[in-house]
């Protein structure tokens, strides 16, 4: 009896081993080819985002012959510099004299002709030299376009058709040396002769001045532009300067 209940279990799992073997056939080529598609989606997805990764990297950043904002006039190292030493001069010069030498002279004399000369050598020579050079321009730099900056002559061609609201960035000196700039369109620069030929050119600052409040400084409306030291790309400012002198004419 014991014999015959392992047989007839022994029979019964070789019977249904098959119906398990079959079953996990045919799960298997059920599965395999979508398991299949589905690799492949993964894998063109990823593929996919790394090539929309990669595209930005190997398009290299465009490059321009001429920077957003170009230098076109430079008035010259020395020329500059010898300003600055002067503007720095008159300033040690009004300072020793106007709180160590006429204060000495008061308290010795009182308010005498001393007192008055050197009252007078502090202040004539701050006063002579801020009004001389406070016109002087030592750099100007010119707005460009995308296009403009592409080449040279691309720049000429922008240059030859200037638009009247092309800005130009005008750098002066203020009364001790520090560079101050001046944002002014080309149509609002006009050529003049003022100051016994100082001021050479000028730009209305009424509405500019109205808006600033009280104690900012007035806005630069008067400017001395003399020859241009600029190495690189003289004829952009000779192009505008040629350009203002016919308006005047």
């Amino acid at each position: 009896m014991l014999l015959t209940g392992v047989l007839r279990k022994s029979h019964l799992g070789s019977v249904r081993r098959p119906g398990l073997i079959s079953r996990t056939v045919t799960a298997a080529r059920l599965t395999s080819p979508q398991s299949l598609r589905v690799s492949q989606l993964r894998s063109a997805t990823t593929s996919t985002k790394a090539e929309t990764a990669a595209d930005p990297a190997q398009q290299p950043a465009r490059k321009f012959a001429y920077p957003e904002r170009l230098c076109i006039y430079h008035a010259g190292t020395g020329r500059t510099t010898f300003l600055a030493c002067l503007k720095l001069s008159t300033l040690f010069i009004f300072a020793f004299f106007g709180f160590v030498v006429t204060p000495a002279y008061f308290d010795k004399e009182g308010f005498s002709v001393n007192v008055a000369r050197t009252t007078a050598s502090a202040l004539v020579p701050l006063i002579f030299v801020a009004y001389t050079t406070s016109p002087f321009v030592s750099f100007i730099h010119i707005r460009l376009p995308p296009f403009a900056r592409q080449s040279e002559e691309m720049l000429r061609r922008f240059v030859q058709n200037l638009p009247p609201k092309t800005e130009l960035d005008i750098t002066t000196m203020s009364f001790i040396a520090k560079p101050r700039l001046s944002k002014v369109a080309v149509s609002d620069l006009r050529a003049a002769n003022k100051r016994l030929g100082i001021v050479n050119y000028t730009r209305d600052v009424a509405a500019e001045n109205a808006a600033r409040k009280w104690y900012m400084f007035p806005a630069v409306g008067n400017f001395n532009i003399q020859a241009n030291k600029m190495p690189r790309l003289p004829w952009v400012w000779e192009h505008i300067a040629n350009t203002l002198a016919r308006q005047r004419a």
